[in-house]
């Protein structure tokens, strides 16, 4: 009978020890698997927020740049902020070409760029005398509207950096280099004919 207590009691001491070990594991494992819960929650995108400064910022830059280039022009005539892009992208596209055009000295193709009324006026012995009165080198005589191309236009857009425009009207537009101290240099201006921009160039 002794025995028999004595089994019984051992049965019971494994069971108890199977059952706190089991229950230890399943412990060690639920603790285990925690943190990968605290990863999925703690995955903030805090660099979207850096982007969308910096978008923003952009957008403001773009805009004080679209009021600048209005500032003058008269409020009967609205320019959309896509009208304002297009055009300077148009505009600055032409100034690239005019400046390999001016490194080749190629009075054809400067030629394609320029309005009728400037060709017209330059094309002009008496208007060519008056331009080439104001030139430095008073050696240097301008026959015609190349000379004008070479001696007066090439020199003074040498070292033109054009980085804003200004309207004038809807159809006239002053690209400008802006300044440290916000003053404007004008470089070129352009007159719209049909869809295309074209270099005006003023009478003196």
């Amino acid at each position: 009978m002794k025995l028999k207590h004595y089994f019984i009691y051992i049965l019971f001491i494994t069971v108890f020890i199977i059952s706190c070990k089991t229950t230890e594991i399943e412990s060690e494992k639920e603790t285990a698997e925690e943190p990968a819960v605290v990863t999925e929650i703690s995955e903030p995108e805090t660099f979207d927020e850096d982007e969308d400064v910096i978008v923003i910022d952009e957008i403001q830059e773009d805009n004080e740049e679209y009021l600048r280039s209005i500032n003058n022009i008269q409020t009967s005539e609205s320019i959309s902020i896509k009208e304002f892009s297009d055009d300077k992208a148009a505009i600055l596209a032409i100034i690239e070409k005019l400046s390999t055009i001016m490194e080749n000295g190629d009075i054809d193709g400067w030629l394609e760029y320029i309005d009728a009324d400037s060709k017209r006026y330059y094309s002009n012995p008496a208007n060519l005398r008056k331009a080439q009165k104001k030139l430095p080198n008073r050696l240097l005589e301008l026959k015609n509207i190349g000379d004008y191309f070479k001696y007066v236009f090439i020199p003074a857009r040498k070292q033109s950096k054009v980085d804003e425009i200004r309207y004038i009207s809807k159809t006239n537009i002053k690209a400008v280099e802006v300044k440290e101290d916000k003053s404007v240099i004008v470089y070129y201006f352009f007159t719209k004919s049909g869809d295309k921009w074209f270099v005006s160039i003023p009478p003196l």
